[in-house]
């Protein structure tokens, strides 16, 4: 396991690797390149990752990991499902639109990857979506939500964050915040009973 100082040099190249590959594009990046840019030479960056591939696998796995301790923690809350609700959307909505360059990877890059780092994402992409549904499962109990799919409510809610690759830009007139307060008015407007303020 790597010590202290070589995790924390692992997350320095993976913040200035991903804008690179977003950026350039992950097939357009070299090694050397990408050496140059995180202030080493190239046989002293294979000591933290053994190519290209891994480094790209890292960076999406790691933000992966990062939002679903995050969303399982608020999950796993006594809050009342509608509540649970609104931060998961909130805090989905701030992490990903706030973190464009490893959004892009994710949405763009994933078929760069080897089958066996593709498995494991493609995994992990199956726990987002567990979540959402069985938050939508206590909903439904509760009598909260309209009859609308909720695979269809959940990848509209899912498309509506990631599409904000192509037009989202921190620091214009919409903050973070305000992107999320909108985000969540938007959908649950569209999926909760006018009747579920207290449910």
């Amino acid at each position: 396991m790597p010590g202290t100082k070589s995790q924390e040099k692992v997350k320095e190249i993976q913040a200035v690797v991903a804008p690179l590959f977003a950026s350039k594009g992950y097939h357009s990046t070299s090694m050397r390149e990408i050496a140059r840019e995180v202030g080493m030479n190239q046989s002293s960056l294979y000591h933290y990752f053994r190519g290209k591939e891994e480094i790209l696998f890292e960076i999406m796995n790691d933000a992966m990991d990062q939002a679903l301790i995050t969303l399982k923690q608020i999950c796993a809350t006594d809050l009342l499902p509608r509540d649970k609700l609104m931060n998961v959307l909130h805090f989905y909505t701030r992490y990903y639109a706030g973190d464009p360059e490893r959004l892009n990877l994710l949405v763009n890059e994933q078929q760069s990857l080897a089958p066996e780092h593709r498995r494991i994402l493609v995994e992990k992409e199956r726990e987002y979506v567990c979540i959402f549904k069985d938050l939508f499962g206590e909903l439904k109990r509760n009598r909260t939500t309209k009859e609308i799919p909720r695979s269809v409510a959940i990848f509209a809610f899912l498309g509506m964050v990631h599409y904000t690759i192509t037009w989202y830009r921190k620091g214009g007139p919409v903050d973070l915040e305000g992107l999320a307060d909108i985000f969540c008015e938007i959908f649950t407007r569209g999926i909760l009973r006018e009747d579920a303020a207290t449910t």
